[in-house]
């Protein structure tokens, strides 16, 4: 190993910083189970105090076990991996510390639970004038990626050494470096020992691990312990009590299991409304644990909200339903009166039977009768179900191929629909259709529909085409549109996540009263609805862990051809206004703005300046020859300016995304708000290809697909189109469906036809076209594109016009105050 100056450590970005390990952390209690005691001592110095604390307070075992499991599941560095890297590891190398120490407390022990075996050790280099010593060399590893030392020293047991202690730190009772001090010690060390020179090389590479620690270990946050308590089924201590009656029934079949229907009848006595939104309503929280051989088999949450005003009755009925299969259980359900602050707590076994043909009968209670709707129809067995097999991924024109697979008995039947219209029915598999979806991108709504022997449906699913890897969406399977419900009606959603994300909740609405939240799949709700409420539809919301959230609203009792007239188009635009110098204009009302489509004036729903909604933003940088250092370092100027646009735009809640293209395009790093991941993307790039700009303006607008909110890209290009499947007119007519701003540089474009493009493409998304020369500074063409996302108001409107009519809808937004202009998208389709 060569001499090499004190290297710079680069951190990984799934590390974050969390305060050390606990000091001397309190013994376990001697009750604890054994391998619970294991578990604590093999984590000592990955568990924070925090965590060690609601470890020990948990009561049951089998919630210590779930506590362990979402323990790691919290620290794993890549979630969608089917092994959690950062557990295997730590299990191996605690194997090999034992092995080689005989602890996994000892100095040495640690940092090979932290770093692994070192790739070189240099034992007790030159005795005369150090002190026993070792020295490890890593080349790197998966947290500290490049190379540096570790030096520990020998007093008793060796001790990890650390930079500020100083070489004297190291040194024995030599005569011959004695009193000295700086280079006159280096010197003297590089004479007396055989190795001087790369004994001190590698001391001058050791890590100092006091300073780098907090970054090393992963941090988990504490949220996930707040929301791992709330989940507990414990009563807080000293809590107040509520009666109530639980009946259990297994109305039906879900694919190969059991329905499992729950009703806690609660009387209305015992328990207080509070108001929501002005209205009194009673609310509660249920927790539920299921345990299956003594194990957590699953865990569920429902938040129930119930207007004082529709609660007639004596007991107020909280109804839900899980699925089992057939065997023994035990159940533990805890139902909080949120109003009250008291609580509810039952364990009971719980003997699941296999539900064929016909229901088991369920107890009598009160609300069974009116369930009894609810639990009645095809979809409660799940007898039938009906899946589209998903196509590759990637923007898909031209001709498709895609195959249905049905399960169950009694599909006469399956029919294809394209955009709502019927393209083929199928009587016997293989359920497949030939689809051809044009040499246009665009989105395209697949359906089948698997039908009886008397034409009636029993299972439908659906697909959208080139709806991008960010999709997030709901649909209501259930309840059926147009039908009459009377006093009870089963809501079932299916939800499409973007990549990446997590659900955070669903949350069912009877008309514009929330009724229930769901927590976790799947999202199958029987609802009561109240005596003498005028239903009309149902409303189902998903909602991500940062709030964006999507629906879907199914219009229910009315007659079938009313309900094809009561779509809604709800159009939202993000509106920049400027003004006679191009700067931001903030400070504006309602009243201020005009929007009108198709020439027709719209009423502004809402209103509002959107400074703090998260930004979608993406870089689409041209990396074609051109732009090397033959044209005048042009690539390094677009480089220097994006990354100053990343560290003064992308906050922690914010997104970006780095998509290079010459011949084709590269997705260099997919949506992140890690500065260094980004700067990676923009690292290392080599100009050379031809420049297919449409093309990679498409892929950019594909990848942005299914996001909501503030979406942006900002393109960066100095020459013209060459060699792109898509035209002009094509990329045009995708980026006004897709509703993403493009905001366009042209560095040194001198063809006037395609400067003429980008600005066009720009203007009518809502964007901004620029033109700067070569070598010019983009910081402030960056700062001007930042002004502009930051200082957007938010037009919602409802349109006008119900026609189904898949046309472009022209969209203006005028000003009442002379000298300020409205930049917003142009039109929609819809």
């Amino acid at each position: 190993m060569s001499y090499r100056s004190t290297a710079r450590l680069l951190f990984p970005l799934l590390l974050l910083a969390l305060p050390a390990f606990a000091q001397d952390p309190a013994p376990a209690p001697d009750n604890l189970d054994p391998r619970h005691r294991k578990f604590l001592e093999e984590v000592a110095p990955l568990i924070n105090e925090k965590e060690r604390a609601v470890f020990l307070a948990l009561k049951q075992e089998y919630q210590r076990d779930a506590f362990i499991q979402r323990f790691w599941q919290q620290r794993d560095p890549f979630p969608k991996t089917a092994v959690n890297e950062l557990r295997v590891n730590w299990e191996d190398r605690i194997r090999i510390a034992k092995e080689k120490f005989g602890n996994i407390t000892e100095d040495r022990a640690l940092m090979t639970l932290f770093h692994g075996e070192p790739a070189e050790v240099m034992r007790s280099p030159c005795p005369d004038v150090f002190l026993p010593m070792e020295i490890w060399y890593y080349p790197g590893t998966d947290r500290i990626r490049s190379e540096f030392t570790l030096v520990f020293v020998r007093r008793g047991p060796f001790r990890l050494w650390y930079p500020n202690e100083g070489i004297s730190g190291l040194l024995g009772f030599s005569q011959e470096t004695r009193g000295m001090t700086g280079m006159a010690l280096q010197q003297a060390i590089v004479q007396t020992c055989p190795r001087g020179d790369e004994i001190l090389g590698q001391i001058a590479r050791a890590l100092d691990w006091a300073q780098v620690k907090n970054r090393v270990i992963p941090d988990p946050g504490e949220e996930w312990l707040s929301t791992f308590l709330s989940y507990s089924t414990d009563l807080p201590e000293g809590a107040g009590t509520f009666p109530a009656q639980v009946d259990l029934s297994f109305p039906g079949r879900y694919g190969s299991r059991s329905t499992v229907q729950t009703l806690v009848s609660v009387p209305k006595e015992e328990v207080r409304p509070e108001v929501i939104k002005g209205n009194p309503s009673y609310t509660f929280t249920v927790d539920g644990e299921i345990l299956y051989k003594g194990d957590l088999f699953e865990h569920f949450r429902y938040r129930f909200v119930l207007p004082e005003s529709e609660t007639t009755a004596g007991t107020i009925p909280l109804v839900f339903q899980r699925y089992l299969r057939p065997g023994g259980y035990s159940l533990v359900l805890r139902v909080e009166d949120t109003g009250g602050k008291k609580f509810f707590r039952q364990e009971r076994e719980l003997e699941v039977p296999s539900v064929e043909a016909a229901p088991v009968p369920a107890p009598a209670a009160p609300a069974v009768a009116a369930l009894a709707e609810a639990n009645s129809g095809p979809a409660m067995s799940d007898e039938q179900a009906i899946r589209i097999l998903p196509p590759p991924p990637g923007l898909i024109t031209g001709k498709i191929r895609l195959e249905a697979q049905t399960t169950g008995e009694g599909i006469a039947r399956v029919s294809f629909l394209l955009n709502g219209k019927n393209v083929l029915t199928k009587a016997r598999p293989p359920y497949s259709v030939e689809l051809n979806v044009g040499d246009q991108p665009r989105l395209h709504k697949v359906t089948a529909v698997a039908l009886g022997a008397s034409g009636q449906k029993l299972a439908e699913d659906e697909i959208v085409i080139n709806s991008g890897p960010h999709r997030f969406s709901i649909r209501l399977v259930e309840p059926q549109a147009g039908k009459t419900y009377k006093s009870s009606l089963r809501a079932q959603a299916q939800v499409e996540l973007p990549e990446g994300e997590k659900l955070d909740r669903v949350e069912l609405y009877l008309n514009e009263t929330l009724v229930a939240t769901l927590y976790q799949p799947p999202y199958v709700q029987p609802v009561l609805i109240p005596q003498g409420q005028a239903l009309t539809y149902v409303r189902a919301v998903a909602f991500l862990a940062d709030g964006n959230s999507t629906e879907d609203t199914v219009l229910v009792n009315v007659p079938g051809d009313f309900t094809d007239q009561m779509e809604i188009q709800f159009v939202e635009l993000f509106t920049s206004v400027v003004d006679g110098r191009g700067r931001p204009v903030e400070g504006l009302a309602k009243d201020d703005f005009k929007v009108y489509e198709d020439g027709v004036e719209q009423e502004v729903r809402r209103f509002e300046l959107v400074k703090d909604v998260p930004i979608y933003a993406g870089v689409l940088l041209d990396t074609s020859g051109s732009m090397g250092d033959q044209g005048g370092g042009k690539m390094e100027a677009a480089v220097r300016g994006a990354l100053n646009f990343f560290e003064n735009v992308i906050t922690p809640k914010d997104r970006a995304a780095v998509i290079t293209f010459a011949d084709q395009p590269t997705l260099a790093v997919r949506f992140t708000n890690q500065q260094e991941v980004l700067a990676g993307g923009l690292a290392g790039l080599k100009a050379e290809g031809d420049t297919a700009l449409h093309d990679s303006i498409v892929y950019a607008l594909y990848y942005f697909g299914g996001l909501k909110g503030k979406r942006a890209i900002i393109v960066l290009s100095d020459g013209q189109d060459y060699g792109s499947k898509y035209g002009f007119a094509e990329t045009l007519e995708y980026a006004r469906r897709s509703g993403v701003a493009i905001y366009s540089i042209g560095i040194d474009l001198k063809d006037f036809e395609t400067r003429t493009r980008l600005q066009r493409l720009s203007e009518e998304t809502g964007g901004r076209a620029f033109f700067v020369g070569v070598g010019a500074d983009l910081t402030k063409t960056f700062e001007e594109v930042e002004k502009e996302l930051r200082s957007q108001y938010l037009l919602a409107y409802q349109s006008s016009n119900q026609s189904r009519e898949e046309k472009f809808r022209a969209v203006e937004v005028k000003m009442a105050k002379p000298g300020l202009e409205a930049k917003t998208v142009r039109g929609y389709y819809p």
